[in-house]
């Protein structure tokens, strides 16, 4: 018997205590003898298999049962999101009773692992493996039946009054929904999803229709059809609930705690805001938008006076954008954030951070800043990586991000990225900060009015844009 697998053996019969992630007890059955000899094993129970994530979701640790007189254990853990197409993640021979690995959030997981046999007691390797399904999903609360209207689904299924969890709703992967008009989530945090990653469900936005909330809110793996709607596609709503004013500070705003997410989203037709509201003075701390790509309506500001991102009385304190596409097909001039509100409106010491990472925009807030709110701070914080910028904001992109101001006053952290105008190489007139970072200077060829952004060799080698599009 190897050392590891003695050591663990022994810390059980002598304590009865599970260690090294050998979560099965002697329990006086032969099977599990150390004196185990002249076998042939069996693979571990798959009941008695757990999976642990890490405080911050990103690894997660297998673990099994001992099995005794194993020389060690042959693992393989796929990613299974598409069933029939399975990827594998990680191949070992593990010495002990688990291992850690990255844990991807919204994946379905299929863990093979057989008992190895060991030599020096004659004990020969399990015949059959052992397979162990699990995933990461949020746990479903409800799931929705296709073909429904969710305005309706919900009237007649209300969340409870009392919930405090975080309610997922599941949508039929494929299938097919309508919004007849505002759905009002109130303070409840709520996820809507396609269940499966790899097949999205389909959402048509009828006219008046949009989700509204004070609350943490995320939408994921959805095709979203807003060409009817003129309300920003996540409302924050004009009359919060005053247990979410003054959670920081005593300067009258509304909180929302938990992050508002669009994630695995195409959304199309999009003539108002992804998120946004009218009147109220909220601070969101955190919007994140990742692996998502949003097609702009060319009449976004003429609709409906809107930037993409847009909080006319409050702000975002934490806002993110990566691996993600937003465009037009034509030039529009809604700004891509605007604010009316500035962290001091919390307090004096209250940091503020948008960060672009690894994304495609075009034809954004042409003709003018590309964000619109107070400028200057040193609290603020603006991060450009690995992105491509094509007609977008004036020909100063990168302090149009700072409402046009060059200053040193906010931390800067760029680098490259593409910016391209009417044509031509616009990174000369990216100045305005100490250190602009390197940019390319070579046409990304991207053609955003025929939606077609794979980017050209020299972007795609550097990393550059939406990173969904190298694959094409």
């Amino acid at each position: 018997m190897n050392k590891s697998l003695k050591t663990c053996m022994t810390s059980l019969l002598a304590a009865g205590l599970l260690l090294a992630g050998c979560a099965e007890h002697y329990d006086g059955d032969e099977t599990w003898s150390p004196q185990v000899k002249n076998a042939t094993l069996t693979s571990p129970d798959a009941s008695k298999i757990t999976v642990t994530s890490s405080a911050d979701g990103s690894t997660m640790t297998i673990a099994w049962p001992v099995v005794y007189g194993a020389g060690g254990y042959s693992v393989a853990l796929y990613n299974v999101n598409d069933p029939s197409s399975p990827v594998l993640v990680k191949t070992d021979t593990i010495d002990g009773c688990s291992f850690r690995v990255n844990r991807e959030e919204d994946t379905n997981y299929s863990l093979n692992i057989r008992t190895l046999g060991n030599q020096k007691y004659n004990n020969r390797e399990a015949q059959e493996l052992t397979e162990y399904k699990f995933n990461t999903f949020l746990p479903t609360y409800a799931e929705i039946p296709d073909g429904s209207d969710l305005k309706a689904w919900f009237a007649e299924n209300p969340i409870p009054a009392d919930s405090t969890s975080h309610l997922c709703y599941d949508l039929v992967p494929g299938g097919n929904y309508t919004v007849s008009g505002k759905i009002d989530f109130y303070g409840h945090q709520v996820t809507l999803r396609s269940s499966s990653k790899a097949n999205y469900a389909n959402i048509v936005m009828e006219a008046g229709s949009y989700f509204s909330t004070y609350a943490g809110f995320t939408l994921k793996y959805l095709n979203i059809n807003a060409e009817a709607t003129n309300k920003p596609l996540i409302s924050f709503s004009d009359e919060p609930d005053e247990s979410i004013q003054n959670l920081i500070g005593e300067k009258g705003c509304y909180f929302i705690m938990d992050p508002v997410v669009v994630q695995g989203c195409n959304i199309s037709n999009l003539g108002t805001s992804i998120v946004g509201n009218s009147s109220a003075k909220y601070d969101v701390r955190v919007v994140s938008i990742n692996n998502t790509v949003v097609q702009l309506d060319k009449t976004l500001p003429a609709a409906n006076n809107a930037a993409v991102i847009y909080m006319k009385a409050g702000f975002i304190t934490d806002f993110t954008i990566k691996n993600s596409t937003v465009y037009s097909r034509e030039h529009t001039e809604a700004f891509f954030i605007q604010h009316g509100g500035r962290p001091k409106d919390v307090s004096d010491e209250e940091q503020r951070y948008v960060s672009i990472l690894n994304c495609t925009l075009a034809n954004i807030a042409y003709g003018k800043n590309v964000c619109d709110y107070h400028n200057g701070q040193t609290t603020y914080h603006y991060t450009l990586k690995n992105t491509i910028i094509v007609d977008c904001g004036k020909p100063n992109f990168l302090t149009g991000l700072n409402k046009g101001q060059s200053s040193d006053n906010p931390v800067w952290d760029v680098n490259n990225n593409t910016c391209w105008r009417d044509g031509s190489d616009a990174s000369a007139s990216q100045t305005g900060i100490k250190n602009p970072g390197l940019w390319l200077t070579t046409d990304p060829e991207i053609d955003p009015a025929n939606d077609k952004f794979t980017p050209a060799a020299a972007q795609q080698e550097a990393g550059q844009g939406d990173p969904r599009w190298n694959k094409e």
